[in-house]
């Protein structure tokens, strides 16, 4: 027994050393926002609020607020109900392809001051059914006196509760059936001017050929009410130009001014960096377009209630504000002048295929033109050298058989084989004495009587040189001829001067002048 105890006591303390670690599920973190509006007493204020996850798919959303009853009415709020005590609850739900769920609630302010709205709940859940931890805020209200000084109001007869349209009125409900967005709608008068939104008023317009209800503010925008099948009534914007209905989704973007957006994406012409995407507003899709890199704003199109316009309205997704901007310029998507060589490079970039066959081309011709011009080498070194073998001229100072040394002849050049023609005949000058002196000693008479002697043999001299002159000239022109006429015919008609030879009377060796010619 003792044995046993011990060892439990033993299991025990290493049962109680060992950590003990709880599984610990930590939940999505989310942001619960208002907007902050200024109004004035007796003006209908927007408020917007909004659910944002941390960019997962956001899946259903309840929201239970509270506010004071004696500073703010409560008008509308798509997806928002108030049971008339200062309580409203909100209930949302995603379809998997939104981060935020979004709507927006009107009151009406009853007196001056600064007045909030605030969480009194809240559970949400991402679209995997996690649960969704909010980050909540509240809405601050700063109301100002009247235009006319009062800073007070009364309260409508409905104050506080949810706007119910009257359904059962007779006659009020046609049979006429609008098609908005894929879905059937009869068109209906059941509504009264509490029912219109701020700002607007009821009026009559020609439709389906009889006079019909509608409301319209100071723009000249005009809503009509719509029914669907379940008898559930709302307000759709209405175009009088071709009597079609679009969503109606106000959003307020100051203290003076809304938008509604617009499903028109034709009308819209954006640089092509935009791209179109869906945006769900208060359970309406309309299209809006994000530029590549900066997903945190949208564009969208919409209509200003204030001034009845159309024009492009930037939403950021941060802050939740929207702002008017100007149609982005088409030459934001244009590249920036570059230099030449990254011009250059940018085409060959885009053309490679052609570049590279270009390329081939160009080196193919540089090589057939390096063949050719080698071969025409060639064929000239073949000639010159043909021509030095014919007629034995050495490349070099060389000697030759008798000791002499060989005038130098570089060869590849013509210029030293083109033979020149004398046409003077070359004369052998007569030896003169070996002394004109008179040698010291001698009488002057003696070099009178030699000069005589040469005066008497200078006619006898000439006379044997021309004989000899007359000889030699019919001999040399005999074989310069034939030498001639065989050069002749070994050469062209146009190298008719190349390789002919003559002798000089003095000498046996050959004289060439050739003149190069350039292949």
């Amino acid at each position: 027994m003792k044995l046993m105890k011990k060892l439990t006591a033993v299991l025990l303390s290493v049962f109680l050393a060992v950590p003990m670690f709880g599984i610990i599920a930590n939940a999505a973190e989310g942001t619960l926002m208002f907007s902050d509006p200024e109004t004035q007493v007796g003006e209908t204020v927007s408020v917007d609020l909004v659910v944002r996850t941390q960019g997962e798919a956001i899946g259903d959303a309840d929201i239970t607020m509270n506010y004071d009853t004696t500073a703010l009415e409560f008008i509308s709020g798509d997806g928002v109900e108030a049971d008339g005590s200062g309580t409203l609850s909100y209930f949302g739900s995603g379809t998997g392809s939104q981060t935020e769920l979004r709507t927006t609630m009107q009151f009406r302010a009853l007196k001056a001051g600064e007045t909030s709205i605030t969480v009194t709940g809240s559970t949400a859940y991402l679209y995997s059914d996690e649960t969704l931890d909010l980050d909540e805020g509240s809405s601050a209200i700063q109301i100002a006196a009247a235009a006319d000084g009062s800073t007070s109001v009364d309260p409508s007869a409905n104050a506080g509760t949810t706007a119910q349209p009257a359904d059962s009125t007779p006659g009020e409900t046609t049979d006429i059936v609008v098609e908005v967005a894929g879905q059937q709608y009869n068109f209906s008068e059941a509504f009264t001017s509490s029912d219109l939104p701020a700002g607007y008023k009821e009026t009559t317009l020609t439709f389906n050929g009889a006079e019909r209800k509608f409301g319209v503010n100071d723009a000249g925008v005009y809503l009509g009410y719509l029914v669907d099948s379940t008898g559930t009534g709302r307000f759709f914007l209405y175009n009088e130009e071709d009597a079609t209905f679009a969503p109606y989704v106000e959003l307020s973007i100051s203290d003076t001014t809304s938008i509604v957006p617009l499903d028109e994406p034709d009308a819209v012409s954006l640089p092509s960096s935009y791209q179109e995407v869906e945006m769900t507003i208060l359970d309406q899709k309309f299209p809006v377009w994000s530029k590549s890199g900066e997903e945190r704003f949208y564009v969208m199109y919409a209509l200003n209630t204030r001034t009845g316009e159309k024009g492009l309205y930037r939403y950021d997704t941060d802050d939740g504000t929207y702002q008017s901007i100007e149609t982005p310029a088409q030459e934001e998507n244009q590249p920036a002048e570059t230099s030449l060589l990254d011009r250059i490079g940018r085409i060959m970039s885009d053309y490679t295929i052609v570049v590279l066959i270009a390329a081939g081309g160009v080196l193919l011709l540089l090589l057939i033109l390096m063949i050719v011009f080698a071969v025409k080498l060639v064929h000239r070194n073949q000639e010159l050298d043909d021509l030095y073998d014919e007629y034995d001229i050495p490349f070099d100072d060389e000697d030759d058989d008798d000791g002499n040394v060989a005038p130098t002849v570089q060869k590849k050049s013509r210029s030293q084989f083109a033979v020149r023609r004398e046409d003077e005949k070359v004369e052998e000058e007569p030896e003169e004495p070996e002394s004109d002196e008179v040698p010291e000693g001698e009488p002057e008479e003696y070099y009178d009587e030699d000069t005589e002697y040469y005066d008497e043999d200078e006619e006898e001299y000439y006379d044997a040189d021309e004989e000899y002159d007359d000889e030699y000239d019919d001999e040399y022109d005999d074989e310069y001829d034939d030498e001639d006429e065989e050069i002749e015919d070994n050469f062209p008609d146009d190298t008719e001067d190349i390789g002919k030879r003559k002798k000089s009377p003095e000498s046996d060796e050959d004289n060439f002048d050739i003149d190069f010619i350039d292949v």
